[in-house]
């Protein structure tokens, strides 16, 4: 036993002693990031130079996506505005308001693809002998962690 936890305190120190490096490097960098110094070029990643810096990189390459989305959701939001002004001097604001809000719904309650055949749904009524999925918590589970049994009738 005193062999494995000898083992463990090498792996764990030597781990350590590997992530020392780039724990300084990343500071150094958030350090110059806050400090605004004049070698970073404005609306760059600041870590795509390097190529140790795999996490860093997928982070931006996940910030630049989000970008995109973030242009498709601002011309889609400029585009309703633009038609709730043309409605409202039409005096049909407040129903394109409310067809609005009910398109929403409908859209934000419909799922992006149809299930599969023998997937599961997340409510068990629409399941087949309204199984649940795994990880569910029932209620005579949770009565069985609280102490409730019921009272035997006999």
């Amino acid at each position: 036993m005193e062999c494995k936890l000898a083992e463990f305190r090498e792996r764990k120190k030597a781990q350590t002693e590997a992530n020392k490096p780039a724990d300084r490097v990343i500071q150094r960098e958030t350090r110059a990031i806050s400090d605004g110094s004049p070698d970073q070029k404005p609306n760059t990643c600041p870590h795509t130079e390097d190529p140790s810096h795999y996490l860093l990189n997928t982070t931006c390459v996940g910030w630049l996506q989000r970008v995109s989305l973030t242009r498709l959701t601002l011309l889609k939001v400029l585009l309703w505005l633009a038609l709730l002004g043309l409605f409202s001097e039409l005096e049909f604001g407040l129903p394109f308001f409310v067809i609005s809000l009910f398109y929403w719904l409908y859209e934000g309650l419909r799922s992006p693809k149809a299930r599969q055949p023998g997937e599961m749904s997340a409510y068990s009524v629409f399941n087949p002998d309204c199984q649940p999925i795994l990880g569910t918590l029932t209620a005579e589970q949770l009565e069985g962690e609280m102490g409730y049994r019921p009272a035997a009738n006999g």
